[in-house]
């Protein structure tokens, strides 16, 4: 059973992430070199380190980072828009079978704003639902959380739920992780 996530369990938690530390450092290296989408080598060179770093399952890095340059996205992820997670995740590999990227979609707005987007994975979608049959902190579906702007809105619900406003959203990506982690 997972204990109640109050600040006192997330901060205890948090160190736990240590040994992926390196990992963060290289990614914050790389999406602040380059911090725009329009130039095809700087977003390729993005795609492939956190795809690799972050094992997100992208089969074609040169064909997602070209879907990326052709959406001109830069002035949607300033903004943090929700609606932009699935568009980067919708894509068509050359042989015309359909993709949909979320988990890299939720890390790559994320990597670029970590204030305005939060990552979903299945270690994420695991914690979240477990808290949610344990403590029932808002009301969704499990199927709602492959719905990006459904899962920001229960992601704010579980934060203002939980009294967990002193962490960032990158903090509480790291904690979902580790608590969906142990889960599996």
């Amino acid at each position: 059973m997972l204990p109640r996530p109050t600040p006192e369990y997330v901060r205890s938690r948090l160190p736990l992430f240590v040994d992926y530390a390196d990992a963060d450092a290289a990614l914050e290296l790389v999406f602040q070199a380059w911090p725009t989408n329009t130039d095809l080598p700087q977003v390729l060179a993005k795609v492939v380190t956190l795809n690799r770093l972050y094992s997100t399952s992208v089969f074609d890095v040169h064909g997602v980072a070209r879907h990326i340059v052709s959406l001109e996205i830069d002035s949607e992820l300033q903004a943090s828009d929700s609606s932009l997670v699935p568009r980067i995740a919708t894509f068509q590999l050359s042989n015309g079978k359909a993709r949909y990227n979320y988990s890299f979609a939720t890390k790559y707005c994320a990597w670029h704003m970590p204030d305005g987007f939060q990552i979903y994975d299945s270690r994420v979608d695991e914690a979240l639902w477990r808290y949610q049959k344990l403590f029932q902190f808002t009301r969704f579906r499990r199927y709602d959380l492959g719905d990006y702007p459904k899962f920001m809105q229960i992601m704010d619900r579980f934060i203002d739920h939980f009294a967990l406003h002193e962490f960032s959203r990158k903090q509480l990506d790291k904690f979902l992780w580790i608590e969906g982690g142990s889960l599996f």
